[in-house]
């Protein structure tokens, strides 16, 4: 953990995972417009410590992490100073589409940032194996498969996915969808640092059902997108 919590800070990353529990079926948009949604929950690790921002937990903690739990508001506030010296880049997964704009614009501060959704490099691994269209993969099957843990968890097969997470919020159960965002980004910062370093990523082969390594060589020249 410490290997992790080292490479992090020297490139500068935050994993992270955002939370809103609006019903995408109440708005005339549904998912493609992220802004219309509120924002109920934001878990960030950097590779030590884990920051939970919500208004519905105030306090939990994650096996062999310092964990803070803060008030949804004080985010902008929190990264004020780090944003002053160099913004960091923030690494999410599937997040393009609705995690990036949901935080940025509850939060502005955060389009200082440049960003990069681990997501893609794994469909994009996946389209060089097949030779030919990208496949998704579910980031608790890809852990798995690359063999990244977690701490906030006793087992990945605890991590509910989002339409559970939306039930359990809508339930009174927000702890579970807390602790649930952490496992997230703990898995998010172990996958992108195991990719990046070592250029390579284990996916299932569909013709085989076998796990098998891919060269991400291109990782090196991944953009951050703005």
């Amino acid at each position: 953990m410490k290997d992790l919590e080292d490479w992090m800070s020297k490139n500068n990353l935050l994993a992270f995972r955002a939370f809103s529990a609006t019903d995408a079926s109440d708005l005339p948009t549904g998912w493609t417009e992220p802004t219309k949604f509120t924002l109920e929950a934001v878990a960030v690790f950097d590779g030590r410590q884990m920051i939970l921002f919500t208004d519905e937990v105030h306090r939990m903690l994650i096996k062999d992490k310092s964990t803070k739990t803060m008030p949804l508001d004080s985010i902008s506030e929190e990264f004020a100073a780090g944003f002053a010296n160099k913004p960091p880049t923030l690494i999410g997964y599937g997040s393009s589409k609705f995690d990036l704009p949901l935080l940025r614009h509850h939060h502005p501060i955060f389009k200082q940032s440049n960003h990069i959704d681990l997501s893609k490099i794994a469909t994009d691994a996946s389209e060089i194996h097949y030779g030919s269209y990208g496949r998704r993969y579910d980031l608790r099957s890809l852990a798995t498969t690359n063999r990244r843990k977690q701490t906030a968890m006793p087992h990945l097969s605890l991590m509910m996915k989002p339409i559970a997470l939306f039930s359990e919020w809508r339930r009174g159960l927000a702890r579970n969808v807390i602790r649930t965002l952490a496992a997230e980004v703990e898995l998010i910062a172990e996958l992108y640092c195991y990719v990046k370093t070592r250029e390579e990523i284990r996916i299932i082969d569909e013709r085989t059902d076998r796990p098998v390594t891919v060269n991400c060589a291109f990782v090196r020249d991944v953009l951050e997108e703005e």
